[in-house]
């Protein structure tokens, strides 16, 4: 993989991690200003839940680089090597063609919100709701380099190959 790529799911594999370390902080601190406090962050829900979107749209494409989505492949398994690769051709057209429709409606759906607020955090909607589309955005390119170009593919393990042919037996 080239330096770019590298780069690309290290600051991924980053703002996830960081945006999980912040929800663990803030969920923490909640719990703090609760129970011994005796007082709440009014903002700590809104923040978590609109920091997981983030995590997981900006997270979904190197989940799918690395394999790690759930698929009912065994019947596409079974067949011939030609036959399995036109079936994952036409599983990824048909994936991207999806997505496009996803970020089609979720831009416009982003921009229809933009001048409204989230009720804690006092930022715009637009931020919340375009996490869907930079997801989707981010998981097409993951397929499409992927299914199509045959590239950004992560090797497989030993234990993932060893894996591979029992399931095969």
């Amino acid at each position: 993989m080239s330096k770019f790529w590298r780069a690309y799911v290290a600051a991924v594999e980053a703002f996830c991690f960081a945006g999980i370390a912040a929800i663990l902080a803030v969920g923490i601190l909640q719990v703090f200003a609760r129970y011994v406090m005796h007082s709440s962050l009014f903002w700590s829900e809104e923040f978590m839940r609109y920091m997981m979107l983030w995590i997981v749209a900006l997270g979904a494409g190197v989940s799918y680089s690395r394999g790690q989505f759930l698929g009912m492949r065994m019947v596409v398994e079974k067949l011939p090597p030609p036959l399995r690769r036109a079936a994952d051709l036409v599983s990824a057209v048909l994936v991207l063609v999806f997505l496009a429709v996803v970020i089609w409606h979720g831009l416009k759906f982003s921009w229809g919100t933009r001048l409204q607020s989230a009720v804690a955090l006092n930022v715009s909607m637009f931020w919340v709701h375009v996490s869907v589309v930079a997801g989707c955005v981010l998981l097409a390119i993951h397929v499409a380099l992927n299914e199509l170009f045959g590239v950004a593919r992560e090797p497989r393990t030993r234990e993932e190959h060893v894996m591979g042919a029992e399931e095969a037996l």
